[in-house]
């Protein structure tokens, strides 16, 4: 099932409005006027095109995972699967991304949902203090980033089609 680009928009709009709950460990200095600027920023790693993703074979968790990697994909998976279920568990999350998620649950449920079975989830790296996924779903290569509160709750979650020139990253299982 292929979502249709608006979906999608929205869908990232919402996991976009929860990155702005980010901490001062996720803040960037900017050569932005103090005026122009906003508390927190991210680098925007998600320019580009999309690109459809093609099928490939679930594979086993690395051995010689780190743990905070694993952390960061065990959680994610458990979020798409509860997204998939359409019941976010939202104990999970810092408090302030719970309340910006509650309202709009449904619609970011219904966006995950429309990506298809989850397939792999690889590293991709570290970025301001986040960790950048590559999930692959049955109809869409996405690219996530998660990081976490001192409370070791869901602090940023967002999400978005992979672009054209990403370079796949190492399959890990789900």
């Amino acid at each position: 099932m292929r979502i249709s680009a608006k979906g999608l928009t929205a869908g990232l709009g919402l996991a976009l409005a929860v990155s702005l709950t980010s901490g001062a460990a996720l803040a960037q200095d900017t050569d932005t006027p103090a005026s122009e600027t906003a508390a927190a920023s991210l680098p925007n790693a998600f320019d580009g095109t999309p690109r459809a993703a093609p099928p490939v074979a679930v594979q086993e968790t690395p051995a010689a995972e780190a743990p905070d990697i694993a952390r960061g994909r065990e959680t994610l998976e458990t979020v798409i699967e509860d997204a998939q279920d359409g019941t976010l568990d939202f104990s999970a999350f810092s408090e302030d991304v719970a309340g910006r998620l509650r309202p709009v649950e449904g619609e970011l449920t219904a966006a995950i949902q429309s990506f298809g079975p989850l397939e792999t989830i690889g590293y991709v790296g570290r970025q301001s203090g986040a960790d950048m996924f590559e999930v692959r779903f049955e109809s869409i290569l996405t690219q996530w980033v998660i990081g976490f509160d001192a409370d070791d709750r869901i602090a940023v979650l967002l999400f978005r089609e992979a672009p054209a020139e990403a370079a796949p990253a190492p399959a890990s299982g789900n």
